[in-house]
């Protein structure tokens, strides 16, 4: 049997040689059209998953273009080079140039941006909100936030919140008594939501929750309807229960290895700064809105995926309590990582969420017009040589 000790070492000695066989000029000089710099993205999602088909092409394509042939990405998706885990030490170490990042799965190695992820946002499902507040935040407001990926030799370009979460299970669960002692794939503030609600979170990553579900080692994923499809979890949890249980992020969509940033010019430091704007407003939009959307339509259609409609009131209930020690327990735990303001973070991030409600109402689900008051809200902002 091939331990996963085995296959990490395998992805690593994949992008090893991968990186080997790049031109000298992408490893240590400039990058020039004629002496290109040939990057890797390595994505632990499915090939299939909305990223890797609908943003990082266009995006990387475009880079391309309009690096004039000077910056070239390949993307290798499925987790063949790193997982969820293992991605920021690939990154940091070069096996890979870039990569998707998620905080909860690594706390401890960018503790600044975990207190803003784990502050679960309820009541609404305003994506462009939450995200637009996240990454001003993160990147305007929080000191700590940028140094945490100094200290692991890369840059932070880019992300979003989800959407609001749901209960995607193996059996109907129609209330907190249906799901008090199910066990529930969580991480981050969602764990204890998840315990608010009766029921008992599990660590697990989104990729492992596939195998948890099938072998009878989960009984729920906590997360958005998409990931049914993207992750394969209708096969085995076709009872969605039909009730927001808070959304969470950001995720970085674009982690990149430090030492390659700064081969780049001014002009292709500012493209990628670009173009992260607009993956930004893609995913929050296009996917985790529209495309999760349309796709519960389609598993109900095509795996027999059932939405549960429920009354709400005992999960309302349930997660008032939970928000009344949210804040205290999220910034103890901060706290305990090393995070120096870790209230100051949270308080700031939920006050601007507020901030941008208006400019949602303003954007709508034009994802052209959110990239654009991203850039002039956040990343024209940014001081590139400081970032």
């Amino acid at each position: 049997m091939i331990s996963c000790r085995t296959i990490v070492f395998a992805g690593i000695l994949m992008g090893s040689a991968l990186w080997a066989s790049v031109p000298a000029s992408a490893q240590g000089a400039p990058c020039t059209p004629k002496e290109p710099c040939e990057l890797v993205y390595g994505n632990w999602t499915p090939p299939r998953e909305y990223q890797n088909v609908h943003a990082m092409p266009h995006i990387f394509a475009e880079i391309e273009k309009e690096t004039k042939g000077a910056i070239k990405w390949k993307l290798i998706a499925g987790g063949q080079l790193a997982g969820p885990k293992e991605t920021f030490a690939a990154v940091k170490d070069g096996v890979m140039q870039a990569g998707l990042g998620i905080a909860t799965y690594v706390p401890n190695v960018v503790p600044s941006l975990y207190a803003i992820y784990s502050t679960v946002v309820l009541g609404h499902n305003d994506v462009v909100a939450a995200t637009g507040a996240a990454l001003e935040v993160f990147y305007l407001r929080c000191p700590s936030c940028l140094e945490d990926f100094r200290k692991i030799n890369s840059v932070p370009l880019g992300g979003w919140t989800s959407s609001a979460y749901v209960l995607a299970c193996t059996t109907p669960v129609k209330s907190v008594a249906d799901l008090k002692g199910k066990r529930v794939r969580a991480t981050g503030g969602n764990v204890d939501v998840i315990k608010a609600a009766g029921g008992v979170p599990i660590a697990a990553t989104l990729s492992d929750a596939v195998g948890l579900l099938q072998r009878g080692g989960l009984d729920c994923q906590h997360g958005i309807a998409d990931w049914l499809r993207s992750f394969g979890y209708a096969d085995f949890a076709k009872y969605v229960t039909d009730y927001p249980l808070g959304l969470t992020g950001p995720a970085i969509g674009f982690v990149l290895n430090r030492d390659s940033w700064n081969r780049f010019t001014p002009e292709q430091k500012q493209i990628h700064v670009n173009w992260a704007a607009w993956m930004s407003a893609k995913l929050a939009i296009d996917y985790f809105l529209n495309a999760t959307e349309a796709s519960v339509q389609q598993l109900i259609k095509d795996k027999g995926v059932q939405l549960i409609k429920v009354d709400g009131k005992d999960f309302e209930a349930a997660l008032a309590i939970y928000k009344k020690t949210e804040r205290e327990t999220n910034v103890a735990k901060a706290a305990s990582l090393g995070v120096q303001n870790p209230a100051g973070i949270i308080e700031d991030y939920e006050k601007s969420i507020e901030k941008w409600r208006p400019l949602s109402k303003e954007i709508g689900r034009d994802v052209n017009k959110f990239a654009d008051v991203l850039k002039r809200e956040v990343f024209s902002k940014i001081d590139l040589n400081k970032l």
